[in-house]
């Protein structure tokens, strides 16, 4: 039997906020429970949905292997991680970090920067930070954690206030009070203290700074924004105030999923309330104008927001459901925290929102020049056309797939292929996926099938 929503009340704090401009599908889930780019694409074979993923075996046109995984992830040393238990008299909530051990282990993740507030995190000791269980393996930077089968997760501490310093080789000072002073500022003392103790600092929930804050951060260090957030996607406050979108204008189209009156796969619920963040991207753009600028997409988990329970018996916002929706894939040299600390402070790296699909194959590169670099005009923009991985859930049809070329923002060339720019600017590529591989998976909610932005490249900044 389809599983009615339970205690909607707390379970939506963001769905069902202002009730009285909720779609009638929402209302009810709160009342009863309280082309050109598909020539290289293999044959394609089903695949059943299985909630997890592959690991890629794939290399980047320079060999280097890609590696998924992610940026902006909460542990229970955040102190609202846990439906705000993470911490409950100061002890960890170990059933809320084996939910998050055994999600990125599900997912195959290969790394994962740790983002956590510094309410509690600024008083940990470097150590503390890492959360050692098991057979973890502290390193002098990061830790390894290894999956049951083997696989290998590298984890790097950091912290998400105004800034977001990812990838701390230890804390900013010796005194934890004095932690907490430096991680909430953004003056300039926070980020030569954040960038001293080994951090890139990025910018979380870039749709809430405008450019001049943005710009003047870059000046004094800033790395990278996120051109993505999840949390911004669903929270009608961010959507409408930092967005320019309706609040609640995805409700209808969640409501079955909350209501259980859907048999579509639960994790697909993500295609009712996703779009492309445009605010961000122009922030983005704008910096990557100025200097290089690496963009990312931030999960933002902390099993804290919707502990509804959807068809599947697993809540709407676990660890396992977000990290499987999008991720990063860096391009590294090797399985260490300095290798992947390097590809992202390098912008070596796409997101890939592999809830459309895994890819199998995807390559931007300018000459011998891979993704986040600058060169000088004269080489050849090289964007090959992206694949569906064939271990990627798949029945019946094969999607469509499409890639467009950006030039400082605007559409520039509008398939996958070999150019010579003549002009000096900012070039990245977007792969569109209309994803009927997933009717079969989707039971009435096929209007969920459409196009959609699946794989975003990091920037070539040419002839700047």
């Amino acid at each position: 039997m389809p599983r009615l929503l339970s205690n909607c009340r707390h379970a939506l704090n963001f769905l069902c906020f202002g009730a009285s401009a909720l779609g009638a599908s929402a209302l009810a889930a709160c009342t009863q429970g309280t082309d050109s780019a598909t020539d290289s694409q293999p044959m394609f074979t089903d695949v059943p949905y299985a909630g997890t993923h592959t690991a890629y075996a794939t290399k980047s046109a320079a060999g280097r292997d890609w590696k998924r995984g992610i940026i902006h992830l909460h542990s229970p040393i955040s102190h609202d991680a846990c439906d705000g238990q993470g911490m409950p008299d100061g002890v960890v909530n170990e059933d809320c970090l084996t939910h998050q051990r055994e999600a990125l282990c599900a997912t195959q993740m290969d790394f994962a920067f740790m983002t956590d507030h510094p309410d509690y995190a600024a008083y940990q000791t470097y150590e503390g930070m890492q959360l050692l269980r098991g057979s973890d393996e502290l390193l002098e930077f990061g830790k390894h954690m290894t999956c049951p089968d083997g696989h290998v997760v590298t984890l790097m501490p950091g912290i998400e206030d105004e800034l977001m310093p990812i990838g701390l080789k230890r804390q900013v000072a010796d005194d934890p009070a004095e932690n907490s002073r430096i991680y909430n500022n953004t003056d300039a003392e926070a980020f030569d203290a954040d960038i001293a103790a080994g951090a890139t600092v990025l910018q979380a929930h870039t749709e809430g700074q405008d450019l001049d804050t943005l710009l003047a951060r870059q000046a004094l260090g800033l790395s990278g924004t996120e051109m993505f957030n999840l949390h911004a996607m669903v929270d009608p406050s961010k959507r409408e105030e930092n967005l320019g979108l309706d609040p609640y204008s995805y409700l209808d189209a969640i409501g079955p999923f909350l209501t259980g009156t859907t048999h579509a796969e639960p994790d697909l619920a993500f295609l009712a309330f996703y779009q492309q963040q445009d605010v961000s991207i122009q922030r983005w753009d704008a910096l990557n104008a100025v200097a290089p600028m690496v963009g990312t997409a931030g999960t933002d988990a902390h099993e804290n927001a919707l502990p509804a329970l959807l068809d599947d018996g697993e809540r709407m916002d676990s660890y396992r459901r977000m990290m499987i929706w999008f991720d990063n894939v860096a391009l590294v040299d090797g399985d260490e925290p300095q290798d992947y600390q390097d590809a992202v402070a390098a912008g070596r790296l796409f997101i890939a929102f592999e809830i459309l699909g895994e890819p199998g194959s995807w390559d931007v590169h300018y000459g011998d020049l891979e993704m986040g670099g600058t060169a000088p005009l004269g080489d050849d923009l090289v964007v090959s056309c992206p694949t569906l991985s064939a271990s990627s859930p798949q029945m019946d049809t094969p999607p469509d797939i499409t890639v467009a070329i950006y030039k400082d923002g605007a559409v520039w060339q509008t398939d996958c292929g070999t150019y010579t720019p003549t002009e000096a600017g900012v070039y990245r590529a977007v792969a569109t996926i209309t994803p009927k591989h997933l009717s079969a998976f989707l039971d009435d909610q096929q209007a969920l099938i459409k196009p959609t932005p699946w794989l975003y490249s990091n920037a070539l900044r040419i002839g700047l």
